[in-house]
């Protein structure tokens, strides 16, 4: 790796994905970041003498700050899509409340998948507040020590012991409460599971979503950008 021009082809194959489209900006950064720490831990175990990527001219796409306001989905509209995915199948109404929390509470999926019931404070009156303490990504059974394909982590971009506290509204409350009644919550005290007891599967929760959107979304929504 030591010929620059097989590093800018490396550099410019993270550009495209498997199926020859474009890239997203975020994605090609998060990539380019991953190769530069492997180079840069090649160096520190001595079979490279400096960090090649350092000694070519070459500039990432850049990362849009703005929001795309065609991919953002309005409060009634939302709420049709979460209640549409109760008709998705059996799992339906255990999927509505995991996409609920995902936009009343604005969580990352991997952050809905890790929820306890102890990170729960559910008033009978008022608002109420999640209290996260990690994530479950998915990396592969591959890649993680215990061979489950999710790993328990931090909460992204955050220490090991951090937390970060979400207020929940009324109606996220109520259907947090109702959920838990009705459903109980398992072995492993997660909110959220499979079948099995552990934890949600994304083609689950992928394909209900799916469903939800070609019950709820015209033709030209769906063929848009919208959420």
């Amino acid at each position: 790796m030591r010929d620059t021009e097989q590093v800018r082809r490396v550099l410019d194959s993270l550009t495209v994905l498997l199926d020859g489209n474009p890239a997203a900006a975020t994605t090609v950064h998060r990539k380019r970041a991953v190769f530069y720490n492997a180079l840069g831990f090649a160096v520190e175990r001595k079979p490279l003498p400096a960090n090649p990527i350092d000694q070519v001219q070459w500039t990432a796409p850049e990362v849009a700050d703005a929001i795309d306001r065609r991919v953002v989905v309005g409060p009634e509209l939302a709420r049709r899509l979460i209640a549409a995915v109760s008709d998705t199948g059996r799992r339906g109404d255990h999927l509505r409340v995991f996409f609920a929390c995902l936009y009343f509470a604005g969580l990352r999926p991997s952050e809905a998948i890790a929820l306890r019931v102890d990170n729960c404070e559910l008033p009978e009156t008022g608002w109420g507040r999640l209290v996260l303490t990690g994530s479950e990504p998915r990396a592969g059974a591959d890649w993680t020590d215990d061979g489950n394909p999710r790993e328990a982590r931090e909460l992204k971009r955050r220490g090991t012991a951090a937390t970060r506290v979400v207020p929940i509204p009324l109606e996220l409350v109520a259907i947090l409460r109702e959920h838990i009644a009705a459903c109980g919550i398992g072995t492993q005290a997660r909110l959220f599971r499979s079948e099995s007891g552990g934890p949600l599967h994304e083609t689950s929760y992928y394909g209900a979503w799916r469903k939800a959107r070609a019950a709820m979304l015209s033709v030209a929504q769906q063929r848009s950008p919208l959420v």
